[in-house]
C-alpha cells in the first residue's frame, strides 16, 4: 500500500495511540513483579511458580509479534492495533479478578498477545504515516514510553500493593487502555486496497515455538537441577529455527522475509538492537539486587535510580532522534554502543567501592544510550529494507528489543546464581 501521510493534527494524536499502547506495555512489564509475593500468598503458590505470571507474558508477546506483524499487513494496522489494546484491557480486568491462578496466568497470555498486536503496529504505524524525515523522531516516542514505563512500574507497583491491594496493577490498565482504544479509533485512518495474502501458519509456529524454548532455554540456566532441561530446549530451538528458515525458503508467501538478513548491514543493525537492550535489561536486573545487597539501599531508593535512566531518555531521546533525522544515524548508533559499554566497564571497575554520585553517572549513561537507540538505531533498520519488508522491518524492531530483553534477563539471572552462589 502506498503510503499517505497523515495531517498535523492526525500525526500527534498517532504519536500519542503509540505513546500510550508502549507505556502501558512498558509499564505491565514491570509493575507486576513487585506485586508476585502477594500474588504467591493470596494463591497459595512458591516463588518459582508465581515467576510465571511475569514469564508467561514476555513469552506469548516475543512468540506472536512478527505473527501479528503479518495480519497487520492483511488486515490493516488500525484494525490490529486496536484489537490489540481491546484484548489487554480485557485481560488487564481478567488478570486483577480473583479467580484461581490458572485464570490469572490465562489472562497474562491473553495480555500478552494484545501486547504482541500493539508491539507488532506501534512501529508500523510511524512507518506508513511519518514522512522520512521524521521518521526517527516517530520511533524514538516508542522508545520514550517504553522506557519510562518500565521506569515507573516497579515505584507505582510498590505503592498500589501497600496502599491498595495486588489487584490494582492490573486494573489501572483500564482507563488507559480505553483512553487509548477511543484516541486510535480517531487518529488512525481506515486502510482501504489492502491486498489479502494467506497467512504462513507452519512458519509463525515454528517461530513461536522455537523463541519459546530459547528463553527457556536461558530461563533455565539459574537451576542446577535443570540444566539437562536448559541444554534440549536450546537443541529444540536451534533445530525448529533451522526448520523454520528451510520452511520460509520453500513456501511461496513466508511469514518473514529471510532475505532480509542476508543484508549484512540490516543483520548488523538487527543484532546491534538486540545486543544493546539484552545488556541495557541485565544491567537493569543487577542493579535492585547490588543496591540492597552491596549499598543498603531500600526499593524506593533503588527505584530513584533506575528513574534517572528512564528520565534521561525520556528527556533527550526525542532531540537525539531529531538530530539523527538532520545528520545521518552512524555517528549515533556508535554512541550508543560507547555508552552502554562505558557504563559495564564504571560498574566492573568500581564494583567493590561504589559511591551513590558513580551508580548515578553509570544509570545516566545507559539512559544515554537508549537515547541514541530508540529513533537513530531502529529507524536506520527501516532504511535499510525496501517496498514491503519495510512493514516487517518496522516491527523487527520490537522483535529485537523484547528477544534481546527477556535473553538478557534470563542470562544475566543465571550468570549471577551461578557465579554468586546463591
Amino acid at each position: 500500500m502506498k503510503e499517505e501521510y497523515l495531517s498535523p493534527k492526525y500525526t500527534w494524536l498517532m504519536l500519542a495511540v503509540v505513546l500510550l499502547a508502549t507505556l502501558m506495555d512498558g509499564l505491565d512489564g514491570s509493575i507486576v513483579t513487585v506485586a508476585n509475593p502477594d500474588i504467591g500468598k493470596t494463591f497459595g503458590v512458591d516463588t518459582a511458580t508465581v515467576s510465571w505470571v511475569v514469564s508467561v507474558y514476555f513469552i506469548v508477546l516475543a512468540g506472536s509479534l512478527i505473527f501479528f506483524a503479518k495480519i497487520a499487513d492483511n488486515h490493516g494496522v488500525r484494525n490490529v492495533m486496536i484489537a490489540g489494546l481491546v484484548l489487554f484491557t480485557v485481560g488487564s480486568a481478567l488478570c486483577g479478578l480473583e479467580n484461581g491462578f490458572p485464570v490469572l496466568i490465562a489472562s497474562r497470555a491473553l495480555q500478552g498477545f494484545g501486547a504482541a498486536m500493539m508491539a507488532a503496529t506501534g512501529p508500523m504505524c510511524c512507518v506508513k504515516y511519518l514522512p522520512p524525515q521524521k521518521l526517527a523522531f516517530g520511533l524514538a516516542v516508542i522508545t520514550v514510553g517504553s522506557s519510562v514505563g518500565f521506569a515507573i512500574g516497579p515505584g507505582l507497583g510498590g505503592l498500589i500493593v501497600e496502599y491498595l491491594s495486588w489487584h490494582w496493577v492490573f486494573f489501572i490498565n483500564i482507563p488507559l487502555g480505553i483512553i487509548t482504544i477511543l484516541l486510535a479509533a480517531v487518529a488512525l485512518p481506515r486502510e482501504e486496497r489492502l491486498v489479502r495474502t494467506s497467512i504462513d501458519w507452519p512458519g509463525a509456529a515454528l517461530l513461536a515455538t522455537a523463541i519459546v524454548f530459547g528463553i527457556m532455554a536461558v530461563e533455565m540456566l539459574s537451576y542446577a537441577d535443570r540444566r539437562t532441561f536448559s541444554a534440549v530446549s536450546g537443541l529444540a530451538c536451534l533445530a525448529l529455527l533451522a526448520l523454520f528458515a528451510k520452511h520460509e525458503g520453500r513456501t511461496a508467501r513466508p511469514l518473514l522475509n529471510l532475505q532480509l538478513f542476508r543484508n549484512l548491514s540490516f543483520s548488523g543493525i538487527f543484532l546491534c538492537l538486540l545486543s544493546i537492550n539484552l545488556a541495557y535489561m541485565g544491567l537493569w536486573y543487577l542493579i535492585p539486587f547490588y543496591g540492597e545487597i552491596n549499598l543498603g539501599l531500600s526499593s524506593a531508593e533503588i527505584g530513584s535510580f533506575l528513574l534517572v535512566s528512564a528520565v534521561v531518555t525520556a528527556c533527550l531521546g526525542m532531540p537525539m532522534a531529531r538530530l539523527s533525522d538532520r545528520y545521518g544515524r552512524r555517528q549515533f548508533c556508535i554512541a550508543a554502543a560507547v555508552c552502554t559499554g562505558a557504563a559495564f566497564i564504571l560498574s566492573a571497575l568500581f564494583a567493590s567501592s561504589m559511591s551513590l554520585p558513580l551508580l548515578a553517572v553509570i544509570m545516566f549513561l545507559m539512559g544515554l544510550g537508549w537515547a541514541f537507540v530508540g529513533g537513530p538505531m531502529a529507524s536506520w533498520l527501516v532504511e535499510h529494507a525496501t517496498g514491503p519488508d519495510r512493514d516487517m522491518a518496522s516491527s523487527l524492531i520490537n522483535e529485537a528489543y523484547y528477544t534481546g530483553g527477556g535473553i538478557g534477563t534470563a542470562l544475566f539471572a543465571a550468570l549471577f546464581a551461578v557465579t554468586s552462589g546463591s
